[in-house]
């Protein structure tokens, strides 16, 4: 009973941050994400990597489709008519390039980064960037309560899951 519980917790979790992730992302410009981030007190260098870290990931889903379909035509099947173990075997024809290819990507934007002298000081400016309003002060005041539960719900319950067998 204990055990199906837990998996409960974990499930609701997944299901309910995972949706509000998706959005997140979708309905975020990611220059002004990591300029707001700066603006906080990030630094700019953790707030460009998120930026960068955003705007690359309709890229990969981009890139695993194009793998993807290019594996299909070699004759690699990846349809629910396969086998599940057949089916995590042919996924590796897809995530190895797909690992290349991102590797590759990491490595041209690192360069370009370098070649502009990224890093070497220690403000930056943005182009893109927003004032601060009173709804975003609001908000970022009723994240840090919830945090702040979060942590003190943490410490009462010695742990991160509610647990009522205990």
């Amino acid at each position: 009973l204990e055990q199906l519980f837990y998996q409960f917790n974990i499930t609701l979790k997944y299901f309910s941050i995972i949706p509000m992730a998706l959005l997140f992302m979708v309905a975020t410009n990611p220059s002004e994400f990591a300029a707001s981030l700066n603006k906080i007190g990030v630094s700019y260098k953790v707030a460009y990597s998120v930026s960068i870290a955003l705007r690359y990931i309709p890229d990969v889903q981009r890139d695993y489709q194009d793998i993807s379909f290019a594996q299909q035509a070699r004759g690699i099947d990846m349809s629910k008519k396969e086998r599940v173990t057949k089916r995590i075997k042919n996924s590796a024809a897809i995530l190895m390039p797909l690992i290349f290819s991102s590797l590759d990507r990491i490595d041209t934007i690192s360069s370009a980064m370098e070649l502009r002298a990224f890093g070497k000081n220690k403000k930056r400016t943005w182009y893109s960037g927003r004032k601060f309003e009173k709804r975003d002060y609001i908000a970022i005041l009723i994240v840090s309560l919830i945090f702040i539960i979060a942590i003190i719900a943490t410490i009462v319950n010695h742990g991160r899951f509610y647990n009522p067998f205990k």
